[in-house]
């Protein structure tokens, strides 16, 4: 099979980030990726077919210090602030599975699964099935981590990884978030909910979520390392490390101006 690029971009703001991202989906035929990247300042994002305006309390954001970003994935507001992203942009001929989406998610969540498992951590890999919930007359915008997908990662009951994919003309992204703190429980005093769904979501959030520093105790390069191993293990491909080319970093650049000018004129 060949050979994966594995980049660490560490830090960067919400925009960069998702300009990044999609940066390398639009160069996928030069192979494929694992990336792994943080944010600062945290951020909220919010899948590409939500009103931004709608979701996100702009204000409550903005006194926080939390930037807002919309994903090119699909699915609800995430919270990112104490976590580790990754994201796999590949072929989906890549990955060695079956070329449906459901075939991609357990793959790419069985490799997140044998690097954790490599670091001490006890995950399992579930199949879940979808519901769709209605609360106040209208169908729920459930908070992430209290949600199902179609394959959980979960530690000691409780999702531990939270992961959204999209099918591109280009090829395949997935990207995640590795909870490493319990920041991502704030997320729903910063969406534009009324105190009694407040409430509820942070439940929710507190009952149907662990972070990683409940499961292990664990520095970010090792998490990293074990990760790009689990990638490599279950693949069984070629790990190289490599970096950003100047290329993708210019076109990640452009791309960030581009979202940062759309979300402003939609705010």
């Amino acid at each position: 099979m060949v050979p994966w690029r594995v980049i660490d971009t560490g830090a960067g703001h919400g925009a960069y980030n998702m300009g990044v991202d999609q940066a390398l989906v639009e160069g996928v035929d030069q192979g494929p990726v694992l990336r792994f990247y943080g944010w600062d300042p945290p951020a909220v994002s919010c899948g590409y077919g939500q009103r931004v305006e709608r979701e996100v309390d702009l204000e409550a954001c903005r006194a926080l210090g939390v930037d807002v970003v919309r994903r090119p994935t699909g699915g609800r507001a995430v919270l990112h602030w104490e976590e580790l992203t990754y994201c796999v942009v590949c072929d989906p001929s890549d990955l060695g599975s079956g070329a449906g989406i459901a075939d991609a998610h357990r793959t790419i969540a069985e490799c997140l699964a044998a690097g954790l498992r490599r670091l001490g951590v006890a995950v399992d890999v579930e199949r879940t099935r979808r519901v769709v919930e209605r609360s106040w007359g209208r169908r729920a915008r459930s908070p992430c981590f209290s949600s199902v997908a179609r394959w959980e990662l979960k530690c000691r009951g409780r999702k531990l990884v939270g992961s959204a994919q999209r099918r591109l003309r280009q090829g395949l992204l997935q990207h995640g978030s590795i909870l490493l703190g319990r920041a991502h429980e704030l997320l729903p005093q910063l969406l534009r909910i009324d105190q009694a769904q407040c409430r509820e979501w942070t439940a929710a959030l507190q009952t149907g979520s662990i972070d990683l520093g409940r499961c292990a105790q664990v520095q970010r390069d090792e998490l990293v390392r074990c990760l790009v191993w689990g990638f490599g293990q279950r693949l069984g491909v070629e790990m190289r490390w490599d970096e950003l080319g100047a290329d993708e970093a210019r076109r990640a650049v452009e791309l960030a101006g581009a979202s940062a000018e759309l979300e402003e004129i939609g705010a």
